[in-house]
């Protein structure tokens, strides 16, 4: 048929061809525009997707906060993982830029006398980097969520070994997971309730920070139920308080890793949040008063976002690079160490849960396989925090 039009009218048959060349582009284009939409529209992620969804397509962007110094290290854990097809590199804020008063002056921080303790010059560099990093992830991102590191991240859990996947896979997962329909419902009946709960042992402790009601507590936190920032690599974590490491739920369709209900992880070195959550983080923690960490677990605290961490933790800090952060030298029976502003600290051993959280909750086990000192059942524990400091209190009077 086609060649009679042509012998016929070869003009009529060019249109032709015009034609449907012009149907096949739009009709192209309008499914690459469905799935964009369906890549950021959070409501259409569902499990059942994952049959036809490309789990190798990531739905997040990366963003890695580094300094110059250990920018390669961060490239070698981003083609470790394979995360970096995404990435986006966030220059840190450098301590040795900053100057306190200015900094006051700018409203960029708080005065001292409003913070719940000290702030090392070090503490505000690091959460200067880390909302940077958000606001650049809010003002240049289409997606819905952002993956954030740190540059002295390293894998501790082997996704490929213990699960068969990759970690874009993986991380993928975690998002469509978030918003079914299963997971709503059991986050609402196992997650939400418990930070309102006045048997947590942190209850008094949540109550006497935000300076508010118990009423005003649950008012803050009503309706919240899924998370809003997850935590992938979460230490110290009061895991023996009510509504903690008791407090947790499988994936239901990531084998062996669990959402843990988590009211003090520590370590802001690897998470993942969404457009909402990030927001609530710069919302809530400018002008600065306080690290980032303690930033997410008070906003949380506040139900301003609501806080889960990973169990076991996909990622930890590689220790023989130390922290570039602190000035003082934090350990456990050693008030202060005062060492040369250019020294690096090696860190210690971060484990999941706060080792020492025996002493301030009732049945609480030691942790297996950690190196207790022999006077560990009768010492002090120095927090070096003010906050903490009344946290310990509270935990003794009751």
């Amino acid at each position: 048929l086609s060649e009679v039009i042509l012998a016929r009218d070869p003009i009529s048959m060019f249109m032709v061809l015009r034609i449907f060349v012009a149907f096949v582009s739009l009709f192209t284009a309008t499914c690459l525009q469905h799935q964009q939409g369906t890549q950021n529209d959070l409501s259409t992620f569902r499990t059942s997707h994952e049959s036809t969804w490309d789990l190798e397509n990531p739905l997040f962007d990366v963003y890695m906060i580094a300094t110059p110094l250990r920018r390669s290290g961060a490239e070698q854990f981003l083609n470790e993982t394979g995360l970096g097809k995404t990435t986006t590199f966030q220059d840190a804020t450098l301590k040795s830029t900053l100057n306190r008063e200015q900094l006051l002056e700018e409203g960029k921080i708080v005065p001292e006398s409003e913070m719940p303790h000290h702030l090392q010059i070090g503490e505000i560099a690091c959460t200067m980097s880390h909302q940077s990093a958000l606001r650049r992830f809010l003002s240049s991102s289409d997606k819905q969520f952002g993956l954030f590191f740190e540059d002295d991240v390293w894998p501790e859990y082997s996704v490929e070994k213990e699960l068969g996947m990759s970690f874009t896979e993986v991380i993928n997962r975690m998002i469509l997971a978030r918003n079914s329909t299963k997971m709503d419902v059991m986050a609402d009946g196992v997650l939400s309730p418990q930070i309102l709960d006045p048997e947590n042992s942190l209850y008094g402790a949540m109550l006497e920070f935000l300076d508010i009601s118990g009423e005003e507590l649950v008012r803050r936190n009503a309706g919240l139920k899924t998370w809003d920032l997850l935590n992938l690599g979460r230490c110290n974590d009061h895991c023996c308080a009510a509504g903690g490491e008791s407090r947790k739920m499988d994936f239901p369709n990531l084998p062996k890793l669990q959402l843990v209900f988590s009211l003090m992880a520590t370590c802001g070195h690897s998470y993942l949040v969404t457009r909402h959550g990030a927001q609530q983080l710069l919302e809530y923690g400018t002008p600065i008063s306080e690290i980032v960490d303690d930033i997410m677990i008070h906003a949380n605290w506040a139900g301003k976002l609501r806080q889960l961490s990973v169990s076991p933790r996909l990622f930890n800090q590689r220790e023989n690079m130390g922290t570039l952060i602190h000035e003082i030298r934090e350990k456990e029976f050693q008030k202060s160490a005062k060492i040369n502003d250019t020294e690096v600290i090696n860190t210690y051993q971060k484990p999941e849960c706060y080792p020492y959280a025996f002493l301030y909750h009732k049945g609480c086990p030691k942790i297996k396989g950690y190196n207790y000192p022999p006077e560990a059942d009768d010492m002090e524990i120095y927090w070096n925090r003010d906050l903490r400091n009344r946290i310990r209190h509270h935990y003794r009077q009751h």
